[in-house]
Formats: C-alpha cells, structure tokens, sequence
C-alpha cells in the first residue's frame, strides 16, 4: 500500500466510516462496533435455532458420529490443542531471545506449527459438512455485512432498513454487498492498520493516545472495532519507540519485527550485557550475524576498520566490557 492509501486508511478509521462503489452507485459502509456485536449474536441464535429445526446436525452431534466412526477421535482434537500450547510456548520462549537470527528461527517454527493446525483444522471442517454452527455463523456475518450499508454520509438512511430487507435479498445481490464489503475492508486487518501507524505522517499523534476522547471525541466503550486498534496499537508501538534506544533502521516500519523486537524481556538483555562483560573479546557472540549486532544495539566489534581487540583489551588489563566493545563500535557511552 502507498502513502495515499493509509492516510485513507486514517481518514476512514477516524469517520468510522468507508466509501464504496457497487454497479456505479456509491455506498457507504459503517465501521462497525462492540456495541453494534449484540445484534449480530442475536441474530445467530436464531438461525441457529432455525438450522436445528430444519434437521441440520449441530457440530457435537456430528463430532460423536465421526469418534465412533473413527474418521476425527477425540485424539485428533487433544493433538490441536497441543499444537496451539506448543505455539504458546514459542511466543513465551522469544521474550528470552535477544539475537534476531534466533528470534526469525522462532518465527519460522511458529509459522510452520500455525499450517499443520490449519491443516487440522481444515481436514476437520471437510469431514464435518454441513452444520448448525457454521450455518448460522455464515448468515450472521452475511446480516453483519448488509446491516453496514448507508445510501447516505451521515449514516442516516440504511440501504436494509430491517430483518426482513435482508432476508428478502436474492442471492446474487447479497454476494456484490458482501464482495464489496471484504474488498474494502482487506485495508483495515490488523497488519494494515499496524504499518499505518509506523507511517511517519502518522508520528505527530502519537502523544495523544492516552487520551482517548481527545482522539475521537467519544469514550472507549463507543469506539469501532478500528478505532479501538488504532489506539492499542499506536500505544504499543510509542511505548517501545520510547523505551529502546538502538532500534534499527530497516525494522521501524516493520510491525511485526517492531513488535519482537519490543518484547525482549529486559531479562534476556541483561543476560546478553553479561555475556559481553565476562568475555575478552566478544568472542562469546561470534556466530551472531551483523544484523544480530545491529538488533543489540552494537556493531560487530571484529569488523570495525583498523581496531585490534586484543591490543584493545591489553591496554584495559586484559578484558573488554560492554561500554568499551560499544565506544570501539562507535556508540557513545550514556
């Protein structure tokens, strides 16, 4: 996405609102709320309890079915919760990490563990079929969708007014508002709003996220879904600006490298300026890669032009520490 795009994205999370254009004629789409979530699980219930009448199989039943069939056991399912523990666990694991190469191995694990539970996931939903849940699920969302549209800006005049404009629609005509609908909003997922905020247009407000009804004029309990990311993330995001002072370059625009790179625990940092001070020439992070170096804050001591560590530490008594391997690397003491 270009600069042009986010500051649309800004411009439409602040308005709670997003233009849209369907057969020529435009829309309006409202973002919507928590508040607004009430209706839609209405709503699910009763195409829940609908799909039951009709003699769909809820997914339990389903379930039982399948275990006494033998096709999805109960051990198929204790192996996707442990998967998703294992994932747990990795995330717990890289708050330990402080180089980047390790912290990138872990995310490659993570990656790797998310496919075989979609996998899962998948060859579960395709021996399920057809069920209540789903069903309702489906229709909910649909009703999410079309109850978002506005022939007007101010919000006023709904394209479906009530339940039964909805239920009433063809099928052809409810796909252009729902393609309308995810085509839109493919700008406002999470990552996208992230890389928003690490625009530098976006910088100058970063003070104000602390006050919410300075913001966006209204409290917590009425922002959109958008607005209420907006505001966390942006929070994140200031808060790890402000408290890491060697952050590298080519990673602050990068949310997810950010966000790592923020949750090293001040733990696994002291451990790293432990391994600097006890050694006498850095050697005890050799195998780290330059952009390891970079991610701590330093340069690799070993290739820094015209400097010999070991005539550097001879003249320090024999060791190194972390301030001298830092003044060698060219960054200034505190």
């Amino acid at each position: 996405m270009n600069l042009e795009g986010y500051r649309k994205v800004f411009r439409d999370i602040v308005e709670a609102k997003t233009r849209a254009v369907i057969e020529d004629k435009t829309y309006y789409i409202k973002h919507l709320s928590a508040l607004d979530q009430v209706d839609i699980d209405d709503i699910k219930k009763k195409y829940y309890d609908n799909a039951i009448s009709r003699g769909i199989p809820a997914q339990k039943d389903i379930l039982k079915r399948l275990s006494d069939e033998g096709d999805w056991t109960p051990e198929n399912e204790k192996e996707i919760k442990r998967q998703e523990a294992f994932i747990e666990q990795l995330q717990k694991n890289k708050t330990q990490l402080v180089l980047k190469s390790q912290i990138d191995q872990q995310n490659q694990t993570i990656q790797e563990t998310r496919k075989k539970i979609n996998e899962l996931i998948g060859k579960k939903r395709a021996l399920m079929g057809v069920n209540a849940e789903d069903y309702s699920d489906k229709r909910a969302n649909d009703f999410y969708v079309i109850k978002s549209f506005y022939e007007d800006s101010g919000m006023e005049k709904p394209v479906f007014p009530n339940q039964q404009d909805f239920d009433d629609l063809y099928a052809e005509e409810m796909s252009l508002f729902v393609n309308a609908y995810n085509t839109t909003f493919l700008a406002f997922d999470e990552l996208k709003i992230q890389e928003m905020i690490l625009q530098d247009f976006y910088y100058i407000y970063f003070p104000f996220s602390d006050d919410t009804v300075g913001f966006f004029g209204k409290p917590v309990c009425q922002l959109t879904y958008n607005q209420l990311k907006l505001i966390v993330y942006t929070k994140i995001f200031k808060n790890i600006f402000e408290n890491n002072k060697h952050i590298p370059q080519k990673i602050r625009k990068d949310p997810q490298a950010l966000l790592d790179f923020g949750s090293i625990s001040d733990e696994a940092k002291s451990k790293m300026q432990e391994k600097f001070d006890e050694s006498q020439d850095g050697s005890t992070l050799f195998n780290a890669t330059d952009e390891d170096f970079e991610y701590a804050g330093l340069e690799k001591p070993s290739d820094k032009p015209g400097i010999s560590l070991q005539k550097a530490a001879e003249k320090k008594g024999g060791s190194l520490s972390m301030e001298d391997l830092m003044e060698l690397s060219g960054i200034p003491k505190k």
